[in-house]
């Protein structure tokens, strides 16, 4: 719906605004005056003008302070200048203090007014299109952020419902998917890269729910049938996830985060190799990796992080992608044994916010 124009003219001279009132009687707009400033800011408290036309050359307040006041009270409100005081210091002050839109001349030019306060019409028209698109965004951002709260929460809780089958690994989803998240912030990539590889770690094992416990929870070394059920879990998560539509990117990266750099035997689900396995599957490997051989297990106690980069460096290029295994190394140089320390958390809220 088209809102109503309503413009405030203000003059001492009560006969400049009869003229005004009678030159666009015949336009579509409400027309307002006052004599005085103090008086037009008193309308403006309840009249929803869009446009002020002042005078310069008024008793107890000029127009460039009444402008000034309406800056600060109505910033939306269009401002100009009607006043046969052309002085360039008066349209300097003007300009700077209430700035304005138009300054316009006296005696003016009938059709030119008339033009004139259309377009100031218009100005508003579009600045209040200008905020209504702003306030609609802010609304918008606000149910993003709303959304991918509940976003992580699920994901949070996917992850959750795993690795509570098992007490060792209760917690494992979580670190690893932080463990990845920094080789990633290390290796520069964008936030949002950062934040796939995250979610993409926590639900790497999101599998493991169509393993039998009996195998999930054996207190030792599996079996070769039972490995065979164990590698199964990429699949299944990727079967799990599929479904959901802002899953979709992470899916491939829950399928190949078994996969051998060298696409041997050993990976799975498609021994696929090198580039063919999605990035986050390799720098997830790599932080699972090191999260596993740090944790406690029914049939092991955790390892050093000495052991852990023998074991990484030993198989970088051929099991693991050697340029995250640099990017872990980097990481581990600065970070020492804090890198492993159990009560990490991603904060996912800095890249909602980001």
């Amino acid at each position: 719906m088209k809102r109503e124009h309503t413009v405030l003219f203000v003059d001492d001279e009560v006969n400049i605004l009869k003229a005004l009132k009678r030159l666009l009687r015949s336009e579509d707009m409400n027309v307002v005056c006052a004599t005085r400033g103090s008086e037009a800011l008193e309308v403006l408290e309840k009249v929803p003008a869009q446009v002020v036309v002042t005078d310069q050359r008024m008793p107890e307040m000029s127009g460039v302070d009444l402008l000034s006041h309406v800056r600060e009270r109505y910033p939306n409100i269009v401002r100009m200048m009607l006043t046969g005081y052309t002085e360039m210091t008066i349209a300097v002050e003007a300009i700077n203090r209430g700035e304005i839109y138009r300054l316009i001349t006296k005696p003016w030019n009938d059709d030119e007014l008339r033009a004139t306060i259309r377009q100031a019409f218009e100005q508003s028209d579009l600045k209040d299109e200008i905020c209504k698109v702003r306030e609609r965004t802010k609304q918008l951002a606000a149910k993003h952020h709303e959304l991918r709260t509940a976003y992580v929460q699920t994901v949070g809780a996917l992850a959750e419902a795993v690795d509570a089958k098992d007490a060792y690994t209760r917690g494992h989803s979580e670190r690893v998917g932080v463990y990845a998240s920094k080789i990633a912030r290390e290796m520069g990539f964008a936030k949002e890269f950062i934040e796939r590889v995250y979610i993409a770690g926590l639900l790497h094992d999101v599998g493991k729910i169509g393993v039998p416990d009996r195998v999930i929870l054996k207190p030792a070394r599996l079996d070769a049938e039972e490995y065979r059920i164990i590698m199964q879990h990429p699949e299944i998560g990727a079967k799990i996830l599929e479904p959901v539509s802002f899953l979709a990117e992470v899916v491939p990266c829950v399928r190949h985060h078994h996969e051998g750099f060298d696409g041997c035997s050993r990976g799975y689900p498609d021994q696929i190799a090198g580039d063919e396995i999605p990035l986050p599957s390799r720098i997830i490997l790599v932080g699972d990796t090191v999260e596993a051989m740090t944790s406690d297990r029914p049939y092991r106690k955790a390892m050093s992080l000495d052991a852990v980069v023998a074991e990484l460096t030993k198989y970088a290029g051929s099991q693991f992608d050697p340029v995250c295994v640099d990017a872990f190394l980097r990481v581990l140089d600065r970070e020492g044994e804090s890198f492993i320390r159990k009560d990490q958390k991603f904060d996912i809220y800095e890249f909602i916010e980001g």
